[in-house]
Protein backbone atom coordinates (compact mmCIF):
# COMPACT_ATOMS: atom_id res chain seq x y z
CA UNK A 1 0.00 0.00 0.00
CA UNK A 2 1.28 3.53 -0.77
CA UNK A 3 2.49 5.52 2.22
CA UNK A 4 0.77 8.78 3.11
CA UNK A 5 2.16 11.64 5.20
CA UNK A 6 0.47 13.71 7.87
CA UNK A 7 1.89 16.74 9.66
CA UNK A 8 2.16 16.44 13.44
CA UNK A 9 2.90 19.28 15.85
CA UNK A 10 5.23 18.73 18.83
CA UNK A 11 5.64 20.74 22.02
CA UNK A 12 9.13 19.62 23.00
CA UNK A 13 12.21 17.91 21.61
CA UNK A 14 14.53 17.82 24.60
CA UNK A 15 12.30 15.73 26.86
CA UNK A 16 14.65 14.66 29.65
CA UNK A 17 14.62 10.87 29.80
CA UNK A 18 17.67 10.70 32.05
CA UNK A 19 20.70 8.51 31.43
CA UNK A 20 19.19 5.18 30.46
CA UNK A 21 19.81 2.24 32.83
CA UNK A 22 21.75 0.33 30.17
CA UNK A 23 24.63 1.62 28.11
CA UNK A 24 22.86 3.91 25.65
CA UNK A 25 24.38 7.02 27.22
CA UNK A 26 22.11 9.82 26.07
CA UNK A 27 20.14 12.31 28.10
CA UNK A 28 17.57 13.20 25.47
CA UNK A 29 15.88 11.10 22.78
CA UNK A 30 13.73 12.23 19.88
CA UNK A 31 12.21 10.81 16.70
CA UNK A 32 11.48 13.25 13.85
CA UNK A 33 8.78 10.90 12.55
CA UNK A 34 6.10 8.72 14.07
CA UNK A 35 5.79 5.35 12.33
CA UNK A 36 8.53 3.96 10.13
CA UNK A 37 8.46 3.09 6.44
CA UNK A 38 11.24 0.52 6.83
CA UNK A 39 8.69 -1.62 8.69
CA UNK A 40 11.27 -4.30 9.61
CA UNK A 41 9.68 -7.63 10.48
CA UNK A 42 11.25 -7.82 13.98
CA UNK A 43 10.38 -4.25 14.96
CA UNK A 44 7.31 -2.75 16.62
CA UNK A 45 7.90 0.69 15.06
CA UNK A 46 6.24 0.03 11.73
CA UNK A 47 2.81 1.47 11.06
CA UNK A 48 0.45 2.20 13.93
CA UNK A 49 -2.69 4.29 14.09
CA UNK A 50 -2.73 6.43 17.25
CA UNK A 51 -5.78 5.96 19.45
CA UNK A 52 -8.61 8.20 18.32
CA UNK A 53 -6.86 9.01 15.02
CA UNK A 54 -8.75 8.51 11.77
CA UNK A 55 -5.68 8.39 9.54
CA UNK A 56 -4.91 5.35 7.42
CA UNK A 57 -2.71 2.74 9.10
CA UNK A 58 0.04 3.27 6.50
CA UNK A 59 0.55 6.91 7.55
CA UNK A 60 3.88 8.44 8.60
CA UNK A 61 3.48 11.44 10.91
CA UNK A 62 5.93 14.26 10.20
CA UNK A 63 6.93 16.39 13.18
CA UNK A 64 7.18 19.49 11.03
CA UNK A 65 7.84 22.10 13.75
CA UNK A 66 10.53 20.09 15.60
CA UNK A 67 13.51 22.15 14.33
CA UNK A 68 11.88 25.40 15.47
CA UNK A 69 11.05 23.90 18.88
CA UNK A 70 14.58 22.54 19.28
CA UNK A 71 16.13 25.94 18.51
CA UNK A 72 13.89 27.56 21.11
CA UNK A 73 14.78 24.97 23.76
CA UNK A 74 18.52 25.18 23.10
CA UNK A 75 18.40 28.96 23.39
CA UNK A 76 17.71 28.73 27.13
CA UNK A 77 18.71 25.25 28.33
CA UNK A 78 21.74 25.40 30.63
CA UNK A 79 23.01 21.81 30.50
CA UNK A 80 23.14 20.25 27.06
CA UNK A 81 23.28 16.48 27.21
CA UNK A 82 23.56 14.22 24.18
CA UNK A 83 20.43 14.19 22.01
CA UNK A 84 19.87 10.79 20.41
CA UNK A 85 17.97 10.93 17.12
CA UNK A 86 16.43 7.69 15.89
CA UNK A 87 15.28 5.69 18.90
CA UNK A 88 11.95 4.18 17.86
CA UNK A 89 11.86 5.07 14.16
CA UNK A 90 14.55 5.56 11.52
CA UNK A 91 15.55 9.19 11.04
CA UNK A 92 16.54 8.52 7.40
CA UNK A 93 13.47 6.63 6.25
CA UNK A 94 12.10 7.66 2.81
CA UNK A 95 10.01 10.47 4.33
CA UNK A 96 13.26 12.27 5.15
CA UNK A 97 14.08 12.69 1.46
CA UNK A 98 10.88 14.70 1.08
CA UNK A 99 10.64 16.63 4.36
CA UNK A 100 14.27 16.86 5.59
CA UNK A 101 13.28 17.21 9.24
CA UNK A 102 16.40 15.33 10.36
CA UNK A 103 18.67 17.62 8.36
CA UNK A 104 17.00 20.71 9.81
CA UNK A 105 17.44 19.31 13.32
CA UNK A 106 21.12 18.64 12.64
CA UNK A 107 21.58 22.21 11.44
CA UNK A 108 20.14 23.50 14.71
CA UNK A 109 22.30 21.11 16.77
CA UNK A 110 25.40 22.18 14.85
CA UNK A 111 24.67 25.88 15.27
CA UNK A 112 24.18 25.50 19.03
CA UNK A 113 27.11 23.06 19.36
CA UNK A 114 24.85 20.53 21.05
CA UNK A 115 26.21 16.95 21.09
CA UNK A 116 24.14 14.33 19.31
CA UNK A 117 24.04 10.64 18.38
CA UNK A 118 22.46 9.21 15.23
CA UNK A 119 21.20 5.71 14.54
CA UNK A 120 19.98 4.48 11.16
CA UNK A 121 19.76 1.65 8.62
CA UNK A 122 19.97 4.03 5.68
CA UNK A 123 22.83 5.23 3.49
CA UNK A 124 20.89 8.50 3.18
CA UNK A 125 22.89 9.63 6.21
CA UNK A 126 25.69 10.52 3.75
CA UNK A 127 23.53 13.34 2.41
CA UNK A 128 24.21 15.13 5.71
CA UNK A 129 27.91 14.33 5.86
CA UNK A 130 28.74 18.04 5.62
CA UNK A 131 26.84 18.88 8.82
CA UNK A 132 27.88 15.73 10.69
CA UNK A 133 31.59 16.14 9.92
CA UNK A 134 31.48 19.80 10.92
CA UNK A 135 29.81 18.91 14.21
CA UNK A 136 32.44 16.22 14.79
CA UNK A 137 35.15 18.87 14.57
CA UNK A 138 33.47 21.64 16.55
CA UNK A 139 31.47 19.84 19.27
CA UNK A 140 30.74 16.12 19.47
CA UNK A 141 28.66 13.65 17.54
CA UNK A 142 28.38 9.93 16.89
CA UNK A 143 26.79 7.91 14.08
CA UNK A 144 25.74 4.27 14.18
CA UNK A 145 24.70 2.07 11.27
CA UNK A 146 22.63 -1.00 12.13
CA UNK A 147 23.81 -4.13 10.29
CA UNK A 148 22.39 -7.49 11.36
CA UNK A 149 23.86 -9.54 8.52
CA UNK A 150 25.82 -9.21 5.30
CA UNK A 151 23.67 -11.85 3.64
CA UNK A 152 21.69 -9.77 1.14
CA UNK A 153 18.84 -12.28 0.89
CA UNK A 154 18.34 -12.53 4.64
CA UNK A 155 18.65 -8.76 5.01
CA UNK A 156 15.96 -8.23 2.37
CA UNK A 157 13.62 -10.57 4.25
CA UNK A 158 14.21 -8.85 7.59
CA UNK A 159 14.47 -5.23 6.43
CA UNK A 160 12.81 -5.03 3.00
CA UNK A 161 12.87 -1.24 2.71
CA UNK A 162 16.23 -0.43 4.32
CA UNK A 163 19.51 0.18 2.48
CA UNK A 164 21.40 -3.02 1.56
CA UNK A 165 24.11 -3.99 4.09
CA UNK A 166 26.92 -3.16 1.64
CA UNK A 167 25.57 0.37 1.20
CA UNK A 168 25.54 0.80 4.96
CA UNK A 169 29.15 -0.37 5.18
CA UNK A 170 30.07 2.16 2.52
CA UNK A 171 28.42 4.82 4.66
CA UNK A 172 30.47 3.68 7.68
CA UNK A 173 33.65 4.00 5.62
CA UNK A 174 32.87 7.50 4.36
CA UNK A 175 31.85 8.74 7.80
CA UNK A 176 35.01 7.28 9.32
CA UNK A 177 37.20 8.83 6.61
CA UNK A 178 35.58 12.18 7.39
CA UNK A 179 36.67 11.93 11.03
CA UNK A 180 33.27 11.09 12.49
CA UNK A 181 32.95 8.76 15.50
CA UNK A 182 31.09 5.97 13.72
CA UNK A 183 30.24 2.42 14.67
CA UNK A 184 28.07 -0.57 13.82
CA UNK A 185 25.14 -1.92 15.73
CA UNK A 186 25.12 -5.68 15.15
CA UNK A 187 21.39 -5.64 15.55
CA UNK A 188 19.28 -7.54 15.89
CA UNK A 189 21.10 -10.78 16.62
CA UNK A 190 18.15 -13.05 15.85
CA UNK A 191 18.37 -16.52 17.42
CA UNK A 192 19.36 -19.22 14.89
CA UNK A 193 19.31 -16.69 12.02
CA UNK A 194 21.83 -13.87 12.58
CA UNK A 195 23.30 -14.91 15.95
CA UNK A 196 25.65 -17.60 14.59
CA UNK A 197 29.39 -17.18 15.07
CA UNK A 198 29.86 -17.13 11.31
CA UNK A 199 27.38 -14.29 10.80
CA UNK A 200 28.65 -12.23 13.75
CA UNK A 201 32.24 -12.65 12.58
CA UNK A 202 31.39 -11.45 9.07
CA UNK A 203 29.64 -8.33 10.42
CA UNK A 204 32.39 -7.53 12.97
CA UNK A 205 35.22 -8.07 10.48
CA UNK A 206 33.52 -5.87 7.88
CA UNK A 207 32.84 -3.19 10.50
CA UNK A 208 36.54 -3.04 11.41
CA UNK A 209 37.66 -3.05 7.77
CA UNK A 210 35.41 -0.07 7.05
CA UNK A 211 36.61 2.06 9.93
CA UNK A 212 34.03 1.41 12.65
CA UNK A 213 35.30 2.59 16.03
CA UNK A 214 32.87 0.45 18.02
CA UNK A 215 30.47 -2.46 17.64
CA UNK A 216 27.31 -2.80 19.71
CA UNK A 217 25.74 -6.26 19.97
CA UNK A 218 21.96 -6.31 20.43
CA UNK A 219 19.78 -9.37 20.95
CA UNK A 220 16.25 -9.20 19.61
CA UNK A 221 13.05 -8.82 21.59
CA UNK A 222 9.53 -9.81 20.61
CA UNK A 223 7.55 -6.59 20.95
CA UNK A 224 5.66 -7.38 17.75
CA UNK A 225 4.87 -11.06 18.34
CA UNK A 226 1.94 -11.57 15.97
CA UNK A 227 3.70 -10.24 12.90
CA UNK A 228 7.03 -11.85 13.75
CA UNK A 229 5.38 -15.21 14.39
CA UNK A 230 3.74 -15.04 10.96
CA UNK A 231 7.11 -14.18 9.42
CA UNK A 232 8.79 -17.13 11.13
CA UNK A 233 6.01 -19.51 10.09
CA UNK A 234 6.53 -18.49 6.47
CA UNK A 235 10.31 -18.24 6.19
CA UNK A 236 11.87 -20.15 9.11
CA UNK A 237 9.27 -22.70 10.31
CA UNK A 238 12.06 -24.99 11.59
CA UNK A 239 12.84 -22.46 14.33
CA UNK A 240 9.32 -21.61 15.54
CA UNK A 241 9.22 -24.13 18.41
CA UNK A 242 12.71 -23.05 19.52
CA UNK A 243 11.60 -19.41 19.58
CA UNK A 244 8.54 -20.27 21.65
CA UNK A 245 10.75 -21.94 24.25
CA UNK A 246 13.31 -19.13 24.19
CA UNK A 247 10.69 -16.42 24.73
CA UNK A 248 8.47 -18.32 27.15
CA UNK A 249 8.62 -16.12 30.25
CA UNK A 250 5.23 -14.39 30.34
CA UNK A 251 2.06 -15.57 28.64
CA UNK A 252 0.82 -13.29 25.89
CA UNK A 253 -1.30 -13.75 22.80
CA UNK A 254 0.32 -14.18 19.42
CA UNK A 255 2.67 -17.11 19.92
CA UNK A 256 5.87 -15.52 21.25
CA UNK A 257 5.53 -14.92 24.94
CA UNK A 258 7.86 -12.32 26.42
CA UNK A 259 9.96 -9.40 25.26
CA UNK A 260 13.40 -10.85 25.93
CA UNK A 261 15.02 -14.25 25.42
CA UNK A 262 16.05 -16.59 28.20
CA UNK A 263 18.96 -15.12 30.16
CA UNK A 264 21.20 -18.17 29.77
CA UNK A 265 20.90 -17.72 26.01
CA UNK A 266 21.65 -14.01 26.38
CA UNK A 267 24.81 -14.63 28.43
CA UNK A 268 26.12 -17.20 25.94
CA UNK A 269 25.38 -14.88 23.00
CA UNK A 270 27.19 -11.91 24.50
CA UNK A 271 30.19 -13.96 25.58
CA UNK A 272 30.59 -15.16 21.99
CA UNK A 273 30.08 -11.61 20.75
CA UNK A 274 32.83 -10.17 22.97
CA UNK A 275 35.31 -12.91 22.08
CA UNK A 276 34.68 -12.30 18.37
CA UNK A 277 35.19 -8.54 18.83
CA UNK A 278 38.48 -9.26 20.60
CA UNK A 279 39.54 -11.58 17.79
CA UNK A 280 39.09 -8.86 15.15
CA UNK A 281 40.58 -6.03 17.20
CA UNK A 282 37.46 -3.92 17.67
CA UNK A 283 38.46 -0.69 19.44
CA UNK A 284 35.36 -0.64 21.64
CA UNK A 285 32.60 -3.21 21.98
CA UNK A 286 29.56 -3.49 24.13
CA UNK A 287 26.77 -6.03 24.58
CA UNK A 288 23.43 -4.28 25.01
CA UNK A 289 21.70 -5.71 28.05
CA UNK A 290 18.06 -5.04 28.74
CA UNK A 291 18.57 -4.44 32.45
CA UNK A 292 21.41 -3.38 34.73
CA UNK A 293 20.97 -6.61 36.68
CA UNK A 294 21.67 -8.69 33.55
CA UNK A 295 24.83 -6.71 32.88
CA UNK A 296 26.18 -7.13 36.41
CA UNK A 297 25.44 -10.86 36.47
CA UNK A 298 27.13 -11.33 33.11
CA UNK A 299 30.35 -9.57 34.00
CA UNK A 300 30.51 -11.15 37.45
CA UNK A 301 30.04 -14.65 36.00
CA UNK A 302 32.67 -14.04 33.32
CA UNK A 303 35.13 -12.20 35.52
CA UNK A 304 38.68 -12.74 34.25
CA UNK A 305 37.69 -14.35 30.94
CA UNK A 306 38.24 -11.42 28.59
CA UNK A 307 41.24 -9.43 27.44
CA UNK A 308 42.37 -6.75 29.86
CA UNK A 309 41.00 -8.59 32.89
CA UNK A 310 40.29 -7.64 35.59
CA UNK A 311 40.34 -4.01 34.46
CA UNK A 312 37.87 -4.67 31.64
CA UNK A 313 35.21 -6.25 33.85
CA UNK A 314 35.67 -3.67 36.62
CA UNK A 315 35.15 -0.75 34.26
CA UNK A 316 32.11 -2.42 32.72
CA UNK A 317 30.56 -2.91 36.15
CA UNK A 318 31.41 0.68 37.11
CA UNK A 319 29.97 2.17 33.95
CA UNK A 320 26.58 0.62 34.55
CA UNK A 321 26.18 2.80 37.64
CA UNK A 322 24.28 6.01 36.96
CA UNK A 323 26.63 8.34 38.91
CA UNK A 324 29.58 7.06 36.91
CA UNK A 325 27.79 7.37 33.59
CA UNK A 326 26.61 10.90 34.37
CA UNK A 327 30.09 11.98 35.42
CA UNK A 328 31.91 10.42 32.49
CA UNK A 329 29.53 11.83 29.91
CA UNK A 330 29.83 15.29 31.47
CA UNK A 331 33.63 15.08 31.44
CA UNK A 332 33.60 13.99 27.80
CA UNK A 333 31.34 16.81 26.66
CA UNK A 334 32.71 19.68 28.74
CA UNK A 335 36.43 18.91 28.72
CA UNK A 336 36.77 18.15 25.04
CA UNK A 337 39.42 15.99 23.46
CA UNK A 338 42.53 16.96 25.38
CA UNK A 339 45.09 14.27 26.20
CA UNK A 340 44.27 14.36 29.91
CA UNK A 341 40.56 13.90 29.26
CA UNK A 342 41.09 11.12 26.74
CA UNK A 343 43.44 9.19 29.03
CA UNK A 344 41.11 9.60 32.00
CA UNK A 345 38.16 8.24 30.05
CA UNK A 346 40.28 5.44 28.61
CA UNK A 347 41.33 4.27 32.06
CA UNK A 348 37.68 4.15 33.13
CA UNK A 349 36.64 2.31 29.97
CA UNK A 350 34.25 4.99 28.78
CA UNK A 351 33.47 5.64 25.14
CA UNK A 352 30.49 7.59 23.83
CA UNK A 353 28.33 5.90 21.24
Amino acid sequence: MPVTYKQMKVNTVLGNVGILPTRLWTRHCFDPYANCEFNCVYCDSGFHTPQGCKEKPNTVFVKYNAPEVLAHELSYVKTRGVLSLGVATDIYQPAEEKFQITRQLLEVLRDYKCPFALGTKSALILRDLDIISEAAKNSWCCASLSIATLDEKVAKLLEPNASPPQKRLEAVKKLSDAGVMVGVWAAPLLPYITDTNENIERVVEAAVENGAKFVLGVSTDSRNPVRFKAFMDQHFPQFVSKYERLYSGVERSGGLQTYYPDESYLYDLYKRFILICEKYGVQHYIPHFHTRRQAWLFFMRNFGQFKGSPHFELTQLLNYLSPSKEMLQTVRIRCGRGAVTENFLKVLGYFPH
